[in-house]
């Protein structure tokens, strides 16, 4: 329905510039359904809210004399009281009244509501406007053909400036209408019904222009237009020249554009203060047309009543609300688009379709696009028409400066992968991080970096071991072979030598393994020495002059018994059962020579046994690695000494089970509480998901005073790192969720390949719905040429919205 709101009075209406009133004075020369000829000036409320089709009048007090103009200015004295502006009302009588609007909303006095009486004109005030620029400043214009140019910086006391009349071509008889330049605060315009227009300089207080119409009709209104300040438009009220006529004042010797619709002569206008295009006339011949000024077509036409409307106005706060009023006695408020219904016909002059008006448009808007982009669009501001087409540009929105600094810097350090390249990384990252924890764990993913054969070397270096420089190389096979050749000796030298240097190189050169190679094999029949003594060696070698010589007796044992069975048992070549009586006898040095003579399978069940006796800690490392076993090792030594155990897997354990025991030990460590160590145990054995789900814990809450997406970088930076480092392409659950998160920020900072390269870490199987979709999304933006057909898109679709 057109008509939202009413009133039943036959008033001329002025709206409140910035608030939601509307003052209503009765029109002179109408006559009400009583033939009344009291006068009143009423305040009404817009209320949309509210249902009630009638609206509710807040203020009124009588007046002398009926209106034949009413206005309302904002408030141009700087006093509170005056924060509503002020009504100045054009009476019949010449004269001109001032109320304060705010007092009669309140209800005052009439006395207080009338704070001003302006007597100068002789006849009836038809013309009367306050100054938008400056709303201290009343234009009035009457009968008598003198403007009246009024200061109410104070309304008891207003100034009056002189009058402006011209002469010659200039003069003007009866003025009709007046109106001030919208955008030039020192320009007004005034028409009279003797057919002239006139536009005066304020400062110069003389017309600058005048012109009249061919036919010099007779004029009603004028308006100038609110955004070219050269331009007005002109109307007649005689019914045989109803044409609206726009002029320039540039060039005033004919009409810039005629609006040809109404069939009798134009009472009122009003142009639209939210879209210049827009006219709203009204006409003798009971049509109120809203006009397109720009293509000077009809877009809509108000639905008609038994009687013309005599006065019309644009609602300033809610565009596209208009108020008439009318000789039936209302005063009916509009919503234009319902109005668009009883558009002109279509075999009707000028018969358009209603288009969207500017307040529908954007002047200026954004729209966040993928990968860190941004669009937006404002109107050209060189143009001066409505119409103009906008400017759209396009920007990149980085809003994580130092996430995009940090990832640019890290993604050119592994770009080359090369392993020097990754340990500079490594080492750089370990410098300059502040937290102790950080500096560990980069030194570790520093030695995964190590050129094959000697990672391990440099890992048993930073757990803090050393070895021999000459020894470094071969550390694992010269230890396993010193395992495996530990044994004694168990043959006497038949004759020692005398001579001091020939000592010395038996026992000083000698490694040991060409001496058991060159032993002889054991016979059964060999003759073995009862002496227990005859194995002793000293720590330095003795000269010739002091070795003892061989003696023909037997030294007296402390237990004959024994020495006599283990003799026995030797003589028919028991070895197993002389090793036996040794370990009775708790004489595990003589079991182990014995069993060493008795053959392999002997020696090595005497070891173990040996080992599996000892209590000795070094001892147990021997037995663990003697046994390959080990695991054992793992689950027994205590983890306070988890370096110490991490070091024995680094030099004994096989590549296929180190990944397994490195898992054990940091499992164990976990349990325990010790996440750094659980961490880099976690770190050697390339067990990325289990390192990472440790590190993802500093995301939930700040860390060491960083915020959340440089957090998500130091996780990322070392995740990367041991990715390369253990060339894993599988990755758990969660692990895909941090990456697929991280990705997200880069994209969003327009890191778009970036991103596509840490996803593609991830492989293309089993990846989740929202996995598939980002890295689709990504793809689609750096695909060549589809950036710009996207822009090309998302620009289509803005522009579309500024036209619909």
């Amino acid at each position: 329905m057109a008509c939202i709101k009413g009133v039943n009075r036959s008033a001329s209406v002025a709206l409140a510039p910035d608030a939601p009133y509307m003052a209503a004075g009765t029109m002179a020369g109408a006559v009400d359904l009583s033939f009344s000829s009291s006068a009143n000036l009423e305040i009404f409320k817009f209320d949309f809210q509210n249902d009630d089709r009638e609206l509710p009048v807040v203020g009124e007090c009588p007046s002398s004399e009926r209106f034949n103009r009413l206005a309302w200015g904002k408030n141009g004295s700087g006093f509170d009281e005056f924060s509503l502006g002020l009504i100045a009302g054009g009476l019949v009588d010449g004269n001109i009244d001032l109320w304060n609007p705010l007092s009669l909303i309140r209800s005052e006095a009439s006395e207080q509501a009338l704070v001003g009486h302006l007597s100068r004109h002789k006849g009836p005030v038809r013309g009367l406007e306050f100054n938008a620029i400056a709303p201290n400043l009343l234009a009035s214009g009457a009968d008598d053909g003198e403007i009246c140019i009024w200061d109410l910086g104070a309304p008891a006391q207003p100034s009056h400036f002189p009058p402006l009349r011209g002469s010659g071509s200039a003069s003007q008889g009866e003025i009709s209408f007046l109106s001030w330049n919208s955008k030039v605060q020192h320009i007004l315009a005034s028409t009279s019904y003797n057919g002239t227009t006139v536009v005066w300089d304020l400062k110069k207080q003389k017309p600058v222009i005048s012109f009249a119409d061919s036919v010099r009709r007779r004029c009603s209104v004028l308006q100038w237009h609110p955004d070219v300040a050269t331009q007005l438009v002109v109307a007649s009220d005689e019914d045989g020249s109803p044409a609206l006529r726009l002029w320039d004042m540039r060039n005033i010797m004919s009409p810039v554009k005629e609006f040809v619709g109404h069939t009798k002569g134009v009472i009122a206008m009003a142009w639209c203060p939210s879209d210049s295009s827009y006219l709203l006339t009204c006409a003798k011949d009971n049509r109120t047309i809203c006009w397109d000024t720009i293509t000077g077509e009809i877009v809509c036409e108000l639905p008609a009543g038994s009687n013309w409307n005599f006065d019309v106005h644009w609602y300033p706060k809610i565009p596209g609300v208009i108020s008439a009023s009318s000789f039936d006695g209302k005063i009916g408020i509009y919503n234009i688009e319902g109005c668009s219904r009883y558009g002109v016909g279509e075999g009707d002059i000028g018969a358009v379709p209603l288009r969207a008006p500017k307040w529908y448009k954007r002047p200026v808007g954004a729209s966040f696009g993928f990968g860190g982009k941004i669009v937006s669009f404002h109107p050209r501001t060189s143009s001066l028409s409505t119409s103009a087409p906008s400017e759209v540009f396009l920007h990149n929105l980085v809003t994580e400066d130092s996430l995009v600094s940090r990832s640019s810097e890290f993604e050119s350090a592994i770009q080359n992968g090369e392993r020097s390249s990754l340990r500079a990384l490594c080492e750089k990252k370990s410098q300059e991080s502040e937290s102790q924890d950080d500096q560990e764990t980069w030194g570790f993913l520093k030695v995964m970096f190590e050129d094959d054969g000697t990672a391990r070397t440099k890992l048993l270096m930073h757990l803090g071991f050393s070895l021999p420089a000459e020894e470094k190389d071969t550390v694992q096979d010269d230890l396993s072979q010193s395992v495996n050749d530990i044994t004694l000796e168990d043959k006497v030298t038949e004759k020692v030598a005398h001579e001091s240097e020939k000592e010395a190189t038996l026992f000083g050169a000698d490694n040991g393994e060409d001496f058991f190679n060159n032993l002889p094999s054991p016979k059964a029949d060999t003759p073995v020495s009862t002496s227990e003594n005859n194995f002793a060696v000293e720590n330095v070698v003795p000269s010739a002059d002091l070795i003892p010589q061989e003696s023909d007796g037997l030294e007296e044992s402390e237990d004959p018994s024994f020495d006599d069975a283990v003799q026995r048992a030797l003589v028919v070549g028991d070895y197993k059962g002389a090793v036996a009586q040794c370990i009775a006898a708790n004489k595990m040095a003589d079991a182990l020579v014995i069993a060493h003579v008795g053959g392999a399978s002997l020696w090595e069940s005497t070891r173990d046994q040996y080992l599996k006796m000892s209590r000795s800690p070094y001892l147990k490392v021997v037995s663990a690695m003697v046994n390959n076993d080990l695991m054992s090792l793992v689950n027994t030594r205590p983890l306070k000494f988890w370096k110490e155990t991490l070091a024995l897997l680094c030099t004994f354990a096989q590549r296929e089970e180190w990944t397994v025991l490195c898992d054990t030990l940091a499992s164990k460590l976990m349990a325990a509480g010790n996440t750094l160590a659980a961490t880099l145990c976690y770190i050697c054995a390339g067990n990325i998901d289990k390192t990472v789900e440790i590190w993802s814990r500093c995301l939930t809450t700040e860390h060491d005073g960083k915020c959340y997406v440089d957090l998500l970088q130091d996780l990322m930076e070392k995740t990367i790192v041991l990715a390369l480092a253990t060339g894993q392409k599988r990755f758990s659950a969660s692990l895909c969720k941090l990456v697929e998160k991280y990705a997200e920020i880069l994209a969003s900072q327009g890191l778009l390949t970036t991103a596509m390269e840490y996803l593609k870490l991830l492989g293309s199987d089993e990846l989740s719905p929202e996995l598939v979709i980002l890295k689709d999304r990504i793809a689609l933006s750096t695909e060549p040429g589809m950036c710009f057909r996207r822009w090309l898109m998302v620009t289509a679709v803005m522009l579309l919205h500024m036209v619909i």
